[in-house]
């Protein structure tokens, strides 16, 4: 009977996660927007470095500036073997630029003019062959350590990935969405997809879902409640101005932001819940007779627990981003009050406040959920045994 019982789990596991992998091609085939590609004069390629020229590069402090000339040699594309001069502009932000050394590889841009290059810009140096070895570490990782489980989890991390490039990102981008919605919406169906392919469908997986979906939403509240009375603009993300300023006038940065902490505080999110799910629904399989109260109780308890560190994760997750822009503002010797009130800093702290919210209410709100799937009774134990 059991094992009859696994076997038609694993059927469906089966065919779910050939549903999603079918989802996940579909939605490779959605065509990208011509407004986000480039013109046939502007290319990209792969090169590698032949001979770099750095007479006119010079050094202030630890910041190369200048322009550094850079002889390289096409390695794909119609262009393929053309060899090249190209000119690396440096302005000191490193953050965006790379100082070139003979025998490395890396991408540029040019334009044509009737076949001709008329115009040529190093742009990165490639990191795909490295980013491709340890993307196939992570695999092999998941499928070592988890089995079949970690099959349905890379499912899953391929499908968001999609999901979010694909379907989240352009309309966001052409405005014919409420960025905040489209964000509730993607989050719920991942949290749908995520949690009832790894628990699978049963009871434990709806509650985990449903007390994961309330803690979105309670985040998005929080967001709702504070954003306001902090004058939060949302132009504090990475890009936000740029973005504004290269023809998407139009884009509600403010919304933008409520929609980025709405998906940076589900995975955490999702995890509480599913940890509490299971471990109900572990309770319940070891305890048939405990009551609803009881074992709602008993969530609760475990979620103590676990947010008393996932609450210190997220704060950490959150605030490493802002590191050095706290380090410079120490050096600056700025007051702690002023710090508190600058733009930049209130809004990591909404950011983080308000996924912390969410991560402690998506406990009782996930310990209800499950204990009024997993027991059919009202009563507790305790109640039972008053009343006999």
């Amino acid at each position: 009977m059991v094992k009859k019982i696994s076997n038609v789990k694993r059927f469906r596991d089966i065919i779910f996660c050939a549903v999603i992998i079918l989802f996940s091609i579909g939605i490779i085939l959605i065509p990208t927007s011509e407004q986000y590609k480039q013109s046939s004069a502007n290319r990209e390629a792969r090169c590698i470095v032949l001979k770099t020229d750095n007479q006119f590069v010079f050094q202030r402090g630890t910041v190369r500036q200048g322009d550094q000339k850079v002889t390289v040699q096409i390695l794909d594309g119609a262009d393929r073997n053309r060899k090249i001069e190209v000119l690396n502009m440096l302005q000191g932000a490193v953050e965006l630029e790379w100082f070139y050394q003979t025998g490395e590889k890396a991408i540029i841009g040019y334009t044509l003019d009737n076949k001709k290059i008329v115009g040529a810009r190093m742009l990165e140096p490639l990191r795909e062959t490295h980013l491709v070895w340890l993307f196939i570490l992570f695999i092999a990782a998941l499928l070592i350590l988890a089995g079949w489980t970690g099959v349905k989890a890379i499912i899953t991390f391929i499908f968001t990935i999609l999901v979010i490039w694909k379907v989240l990102l352009p309309c966001s981008l052409e405005g014919k969405f409420d960025p905040v919605l489209l964000a509730i919406l993607i989050v719920a169906g991942l949290c749908f997809i995520t949690i009832f392919m790894i628990a699978g469908f049963n009871k434990k997986a709806l509650g985990a879902f449903l007390g994961a979906f309330s803690g979105c939403i309670i985040t998005w509240i929080i967001l709702l409640l504070f954003g306001d009375p902090l004058k939060i603009n949302g132009a504090t993300s990475s890009f936000s101005t740029t973005l504004r300023y290269s023809g998407y006038e139009h884009l509600d940065l403010l919304k933008l932001f409520y929609a980025a902490v709405i998906l940076s505080a589900t995975g955490a999110i999702m995890d509480v819940a599913i940890d509490i799910a299971a471990a109900m629904a572990e309770i319940k399989e070891k305890r048939p007779d405990i009551g609803r109260g009881e074992l709602i109780r008993s969530g609760i308890n475990i979620g103590r627990l676990v947010i008393g560190t996932m609450s210190t994760t997220l704060l950490l997750a959150y605030t490493g981003g802002a590191l050095t822009m706290l380090m410079f503002l120490l050096a600056r010797g700025i007051s702690i009050w002023r710090i508190f009130n600058m733009n930049f800093v209130a809004s990591e702290l909404l950011k983080t406040l308000s996924g912390t919210i969410g991560l402690t209410l998506v406990v009782p709100c996930t310990a209800l959920f499950v204990g009024i799937l997993l027991v059919k009774s009202v009563k507790d134990k305790c109640e039972q045994t008053l009343t006999q």
